[in-house]
């Protein structure tokens, strides 16, 4: 999970996990903007491959993330 923890500072997003088994967690990234309004993101993450599925806008968005966080791939 210490990729997507650092994906998450990249971003400057906080975590709010809604759940998780053995193979993923998944949740909301939380960002805040200069109002202090939140965004919330839907996200699924796989802990064994490291790919990030984020729900954008309805579409899902499919990252591979290196051991630091960073993407390394997106795929359509």
């Amino acid at each position: 999970m210490k990729p997507l923890v650092y994906y998450c500072r990249w971003q400057k997003a906080t975590l709010r996990l809604r759940g998780r088994d053995s193979t993923a967690v998944w949740g909301q990234l939380v960002q805040n903007n200069a109002a202090g309004e939140e965004k919330t993101t839907d996200f699924r993450y796989f802990l064994a491959s490291a790919q990030l599925i984020i729900l954008h806008d309805g579409e899902e968005q499919h990252y591979t993330l290196d051991e630091k966080g960073i993407p390394l791939s997106r795929e359509e």
